[in-house]
C-alpha cells in the first residue's frame, strides 16, 4: 500500500507563477489598448493591498477655472492675446466594465517591491504608464509568497515585452 503526499511547495510556486502571468496579461493589454486608442494607459498597483487596476487617460478633461480678469476702465484698450488656448489636461480614470476591474493577486502572493525610473519602493501606490505609442519605462516588479519564493516581472521598453525572472534579479 502506498500513500501519496501532495507537494505543497510546487503548488505555491504554481500559484506565484499564475499570479505573475495574470499581471503580465494586464500589462500587455494596457500597452495594446494604448496603441489602439492613441490614449495613454497605466497599470495602477497598490503594493500594500496586493491589487492592480488598468486605467486610461479618459475622455473627460480636468475642469480648470480661468483666473478672473480685473475690470478695465472703458477708455483702456484691451490687448488681445495671440497665444493658443491652453490644452485641457486629462486625468487617469479606471476603464469601464470588467477590463477596469481591480484585480487581486493570488492568495498568499503579494507585491514585494517595484523599481521604476523614479526609484524603488515597497509600499503605497506605483504606476506603470504606457504612452499612446505603447512605449513605457523600464520597470522591475517583484512578487513573492510567504515561503520566500520570488518572481520578478521585467518590463523591457524597447522590446515592448515582459520577462519573468526566477530569483536572478
Amino acid at each position: 500500500m502506498s500513500v501519496m503526499l501532495p507537494n505543497f511547495g510546487a503548488m505555491q510556486t504554481h500559484k506565484l507563477r499564475n499570479s505573475a502571468e495574470q499581471v503580465i496579461e494586464r500589462i500587455d493589454f494596457g500597452r495594446q489598448r494604448a496603441v489602439m486608442t492613441g490614449v495613454p494607459h497605466r497599470l495602477a498597483i497598490d503594493l500594500d493591498a496586493g491589487t492592480y487596476q488598468l486605467e486610461w487617460q479618459g475622455d473627460r478633461p480636468i475642469e480648470k477655472q480661468e483666473p478672473a480678469t480685473p475690470e478695465l476702465e472703458p477708455d483702456v484698450r484691451k490687448q488681445i492675446s495671440l497665444a493658443p488656448p491652453a490644452a485641457k489636461e486629462r486625468s487617469f480614470e479606471m476603464l469601464q466594465g470588467p477590463l477596469g476591474k481591480r484585480e487581486t493577486l493570488g492568495r498568499g502572493v503579494e507585491f514585494a517591491w517595484i523599481e521604476t525610473p523614479g526609484g524603488e519602493t515597497d509600499f503605497g501606490e506605483a504606476y506603470i504608464t504606457f504612452e499612446a505609442d505603447g512605449t513605457s519605462s523600464y520597470t522591475l516588479l517583484v512578487l513573492d509568497e510567504p515561503g520566500g519564493q520570488k518572481l520578478a516581472l521585467e518590463i523591457l521598453p524597447l522590446a515592448e515585452t515582459v520577462r519573468i525572472l526566477d530569483e536572478e534579479f
